[in-house]
């Protein structure tokens, strides 16, 4: 049986949401917290989110963002960020607290939060940290075994209709994008040798996953064709020295220069993909990205699930090749020495992904 929770919670009443690590999942997430500010335009719809992912809601007119800071060089939060970070949510007084993670530190917060309804989905483990927990999916739906084709915002979708969404499908991803950033990002752009009046692509050829990495050389013949069609070339990753390596190798495999900003805020990412014409790279929180402020793109998928993690509503040309062991953990290949799935893409392949996508 559903719950009116949402409908019922007080004139004003403010939700948190908390979503840690990943930022795709942070900008699917904007799906469904827009289309529940538009059903209660009276409530504060809040998120919990790692600190460098505030950027995605700055000045925001429907979500707000509470920061988790990470200890430097640390994938993970520490103690006193954590212990401030319940100060906080006890100060703001929510009525209900929704874990969209469902981690042990997750849990914690939600156990600690002090609000009224503290809810989290029904395979969540730390059982402790909840009074309202939402039923699998397949059983929301009454349909046996349809979580397995659904779309990550599909998933959650259905738990927000179990607390009382009355919507009959799922709002497109949105990212709010301030004058600020954009200029930010001209300047950023400019400082790079790339002139922002002029059509640029950007280019995400990094992901922390091995097996989700197209090939660097591939990348870089990408970028020649499109440089030959008036385009000039972004690429874009993290500031880490793996990922500013995976942009050296692509860059080696071209004489055509390439600009390459890899110490970009999430601010500035997401200002530098809405300007651009085109985007084309790995699945990864950029697409995601790419979806959000509706820049075309190409997304090359190679072990993930893209029925799961396609770039949600948007204009987009998916590439990727059928193989038995699809999807997998993706942290390594348990069946081929190289990953096939990513490695099987050809440069045609995405050459015609590109045509059919800026058509």
């Amino acid at each position: 049986m559903s719950t009116d929770l949402f409908k019922s919670l007080p004139e004003g009443a403010g939700i948190l949401f908390i979503r840690l690590r990943n930022l795709g999942e942070a900008v699917l997430d904007t799906a469904n917290l827009r289309a529940l500010k538009r059903m209660r335009p009276d409530m504060r719809i809040v998120t919990l989110v790692e600190a460098i992912y505030t950027d995605l809601y700055l000045d925001d007119p429907e979500i707000e963002a509470i920061p988790l800071p990470r200890g430097s060089g640390d994938r993970r939060s520490h103690g006193l960020a954590r212990l401030n970070v319940i100060r906080e949510i006890r100060r703001q007084k929510f009525s209900a607290v929704v874990n969209l993670h469902g981690g042990p530190t997750s849990a914690q917060l939600t156990f600690l939060s002090g609000a009224r309804y503290r809810i989290g989905a029904s395979h969540f483990r730390n059982g402790y940290a909840y009074n309202t927990r939402i039923p699998p999916v397949d059983d929301i739906l009454s349909r046996p075994g349809i979580s397995e084709d659904l779309h990550t915002v599909e998933t959650q979708f259905a738990w927000f209709r179990w607390l009382g969404l009355p919507f009959e499908e799922p709002a497109p991803t949105l990212l709010n994008v301030p004058a600020a950033l954009r200029d930010a990002a001209r300047e950023k752009l400019a400082e790079a040798g790339i002139n922002p009046d002029r059509p640029y692509a950007v280019i995400a050829p990094t992901n922390e996953f091995y097996t989700k990495r197209w090939m660097p050389e591939r990348f870089a013949a990408v970028s020649d064709t499109l440089i030959d069609r008036g385009f000039q070339i972004v690429m874009t990753g993290a500031p880490t020295l793996e990922q500013r390596n995976q942009m050296a190798a692509v860059q080696a495999a071209t004489t055509n220069r390439l600009a390459s900003l890899s110490h970009l805020s999430i601010g500035d990412l997401v200002a530098v993909i809405a300007g651009s014409r085109l985007f084309v790279g790995n699945d990864s929180g950029p697409a995601h990205i790419a979806a959000a402020v509706k820049t075309p793109q190409v997304v090359l998928f190679g072990p993930a699930s893209s029925v799961r993690w396609r770039p949600w509503r948007a204009p987009a040309e998916l590439v990727q090749n059928h193989f038995d062991c699809n999807p997998c953990h993706m942290y390594k290949c348990d069946v081929y020495d190289e990953p096939e799935c990513i490695r099987s893409i050809s440069v045609d392949q995405v050459r015609s992904a590109i045509d059919k996508v800026l058509t």
